[in-house]
């Protein structure tokens, strides 16, 4: 088991700490406040009904899901350029928090479902928590803001997360456009992009609604933190700051349940690859982490509640069918899925190297959306002939693998051999243990048939591309053919350089070589460029992406940009160049390309 990290929280000090805790050499320190090294909290856009029924316990709420969320990415789990598969990703935390309702946080149950939620959700070795008594709590009205005036005697019947993605669009127009039912949508928002998308996406849904006294509620929740605080990107407490949100939302609006709407398999999460053990396939809306929040919020609000995900059975390609046939496919195309939010720019919101982005042009494709519907243009590298490298080359091929090893597997026998995950799932389906492994199977056979359909489609679709072999080998096009780099042929100069960005130590590589540029401007710019690799990105995208500062000027990028050349001379790194040889523009380049 890793050592234990201690975080103090808000105004609390080591004196609050149980005595067996205060051995600890250092404390982290964590506040909710503006400041670059506090947690931002802000509850955007609650009714004023809702919002004088906030509670005490519901602003605990709150605040220790913030706590949470913030502190899973502060404490890093090790990085990914040596991998420890035991002490270094499972953690081990203790969180002393002030509540204003000590009472009912220290109550054994609660404690114990509290524990058990984070457990299983983030695979961490374990979370303990010491609550106090908060001393000066803040008050509500700092971060409940812009509130709005419902519709009288609007009666809201459900409430659903809204990401802004594919599942989430067609959860809210099962709601909205087709149950024709008053619902709260509740958002997370960590960037402005975000709520820029999600608001645009829900203005299209509103104008094809029949009467305006359905329009569905939007509640938003902004919680972030300063950059600098950026060490953990694995964001495993993610879900649970959502579901806090829309419990509260959910006990405001008088009801005793929420909705996530995300496909089964996503869901479920079965690893496509061995390096994808316990959590590093995630738990968002698993089954059983559905059923340990809807035990949390049992506990804290002192009744039953449930969280439930309505598409638990279906495969996103089915649910975009589905989608299409109501007539609203086209929605599509405003929403985004892409794993890799931070840098990305509005005209290209999809990075399409992540696995998400895979698994988003693989279902469309499936479910027959046209270009139109899901835009290849949205996609900063082409999904199908985009050049991957490391671990997005790896669950890149095992997307694709997994389907179509799903061949062999004729029983449910022999799947529950190869995923004894299901495991994890099959006492919390709602259905008896066989049942339950029986529709699981059949919903990955499903998936499994629609990526090959994709798959067949693709390929009809690209003969000229097959034939000519004019697509990297390291590509999805390049997978999916089994096509190697034929003997004779001169590899591309970057081709053999292995580069990382380790966002955890703050230090690059290249091949075995080291560079570390520590927690700093250097070292986000370098980060950046990399998630563009090859291609211009402007001052202005810099200035926004790094410094998050308008007034940052030219002069401070340019001296930047000489800091970062004289640390890769330092080190020698002769394969890497910063190329600023287009006015205005930076790029990172690999290989041995004109020279700036």
């Amino acid at each position: 088991m890793a050592d234990p990290q201690l975080v103090l929280c808000g105004d609390v000090r080591m004196a609050h700490a149980p005595r067996e805790w205060r051995d600890l050499k250092h404390a982290h320190a964590l506040a909710i406040g503006d400041g670059p090294r506090d947690v931002h909290l802000e509850i955007n856009q609650l009714s004023r009904a809702m919002s004088r029924g906030l509670s005490d316990l519901d602003a605990d709420l709150l605040e220790v899901a913030a706590y949470v969320y913030t502190i899973d990415q502060v404490l890093t789990r090790g990085g990914t350029v040596v991998v420890d598969y035991g002490a270094r990703w499972r953690r081990h935390l203790r969180l002393v928090i002030p509540v204003r309702c000590p009472g009912v946080w220290g109550q054994p149950q609660v404690s114990a479902a509290l524990r058990a939620a984070l457990v299983f959700l983030t695979d961490d070795a374990e979370w303990e928590f010491a609550f106090v008594l908060a001393r000066d709590p803040i008050p509500c009205q700092r971060y409940v803001t812009d509130l709005i005036d419902s519709p009288d005697g609007t009666e809201f019947e459900e409430v659903v997360l809204f990401s802004g993605g594919l599942d989430s669009l067609c959860g809210a127009v099962d709601e909205v456009l087709v149950g024709q039912r008053p619902v709260v949508l509740v958002s997370h928002r960590s960037v402005s992009r975000i709520q820029a998308r999600q608001d645009a996406l829900l203005a299209a849904l509103r104008e094809r609604l029949p009467r305006s006294e359905i329009s569905p509620l939007h509640v938003g929740a902004t919680i972030n933190k300063g950059r600098e605080l950026n060490n953990e990107f694995s964001q495993r407490g993610r879900s649970f700051l959502f579901a806090a949100v829309a419990a509260v939302v959910a006990r405001l609006a008088g009801r005793r349940r929420f909705r996530f709407y995300e496909n089964g398999v996503t869901s479920l999460h079965l690893p496509g690859s061995r390096e994808l053990v316990g959590a590093r396939a995630s738990r968002t809306t698993h089954p059983q982490t559905l059923h340990r929040f809807g035990a949390l919020f049992s506990a804290l609000f002192d009744g039953p509640f449930e969280v439930q995900n309505p598409y638990q059975w279906t495969t996103k390609a089915g649910m975009l069918r589905r989608l299409r046939a109501q007539g609203h496919a086209d929605l599509c195309a405003r929403t985004c899925s892409c794993g890799h939010v931070w840098g990305r720019e509005e005209r290209h919101p999809h990075c399409g190297r992540c696995s998400q982005c895979v698994d988003r042009r693989l279902t469309t494709v499936a479910a027959g959306l046209s270009d139109a519907e899901d835009p290849p243009q949205r996609y900063d590298s082409d999904v199908l002939t985009g050049e991957r490298t490391g671990p997005e080359l790896t669950l890149c091929e095992r997307y694709v693998g997994s389907a179509l090893d799903m061949e062999a597997v004729t029983d449910t026998v022999t799947f529950g051999q190869r995923y004894a995950e299901i495991n994890d799932a099959l006492p919390f389906t709602g259905r008896p243990a066989a049942e339950g492994a029986r529709a699981i199977f059949e919903l990955h056979r499903d998936h499994a048939a629609e990526v090959r359909g994709a798959l067949h489609a693709i390929l009809a679709a690209r003969a000229e591309d097959l034939v000519r072999q004019s697509y990297p080998a390291k590509s999805l096009l390049g997978v999916i053919v089994g096509r190697v780099e034929r003997t004779g042929d001169a590899p591309p100069a970057h081709a053999a350089r292995r580069w990382i960005v380790e966002r955890s130590r703050f230090e690059v590589f290249l091949d075995r070589r080291e560079c570390f540029l520590g927690n700093s401007n250097e070292f986000r710019v370098v980060e950046r460029l990399t998630e563009s690799l090859g291609q211009y990105v402007s001052v202005e995208t810099l200035i926004e992406d790094v410094w998050g500062n308008a007034r940052t000027t030219r002069n401070t990028v340019q001296q930047t940009m000489s800091n970062i050349r004289r640390r890769f001379r330092d080190r020698e790194f002769t394969g890497v160049r910063l190329d600023g040889s287009q006015a205005g523009f930076y790029r990172l380049v690999l290989g041995a390309e004109e020279k700036s």
